[in-house]
């Protein structure tokens, strides 16, 4: 059956902000707006093992998992095949947090990556009791959080940016209910997981270091 142009332009939307691919598009626009010197090598270096690590690595587990029968296809339709990704992102992201991120360099960074270990915990979580927040949602909002919380601490006019991040998450998450791959509720289910654990984050970061 051919799909309409709308639902060919939903999913391309849903592909090209892929929650794996939205850490690595955060910590670019970071390294972007940031006022502090960062050495290029460290960049360069942080963004190689980001790809690797939270996108190569995981798109390989995926692949393997789809032809052993695990999953039965790469859209994650049923929650069982969500519990999988979402506890071998909560593990990547766990290796990432506490063996890549330094605090003492990437001090800005370190919650946003706390943030994003802790949404994923309480995605598998929820996967777990066979609920099935929106990872779209989920990843938009927190990153959308962290961009609002750091412009404030660090005393950086990102306006612009930030205006049109919202306009990219509504844009996503229309395109979601669109397709029905969430329901509202999932929708506000995922908003509420990513905003939360960016607050949460940012919060713990403060009270211990």
């Amino acid at each position: 059956m051919k799909m309409s142009k709308s639902v060919l332009l939903a999913q391309l939307v849903s592909f090209v902000f892929h929650p794996l691919f939205m850490p690595l598009y955060a910590v670019l626009l970071y390294f972007r707006l940031s006022p502090r010197y960062f050495l290029p090598q460290n960049v360069q270096f942080l963004v190689y093992y980001l790809v690797l690590v939270s996108i190569i690595i995981p798109l390989l587990f995926i692949f393997l998992l789809k032809h052993s029968g695990v999953l039965t296809g790469f859209t994650l339709k049923f929650v069982r095949e969500r519990l999988f990704f979402s506890t071998i992102m909560t593990m990547v992201y766990l290796i990432i947090f506490t063996k890549i991120i330094r605090f003492d360099y990437y001090i800005e960074l370190y919650p946003f990556f706390l943030g994003i270990f802790l949404s994923l915990l309480t995605l598998t979580i929820y996967n777990y009791f066979k609920k099935k927040p929106s990872i779209h949602a989920m990843a938009t909002a927190g990153i959308l959080t962290f961009f609002i919380i750091w412009s404030y601490y660090s005393q950086v006019n990102i306006l612009s940016y930030v205006s049109l991040m919202i306009i990219i998450s509504a844009v996503v998450i229309a395109m979601r209910l669109y397709i029905d791959a969430h329901d509202f509720k999932q929708i506000l289910t995922g908003l509420f997981v990513g905003i939360g654990a960016q607050i949460l984050s940012f919060y713990l970061v403060w009270l211990f270091f």
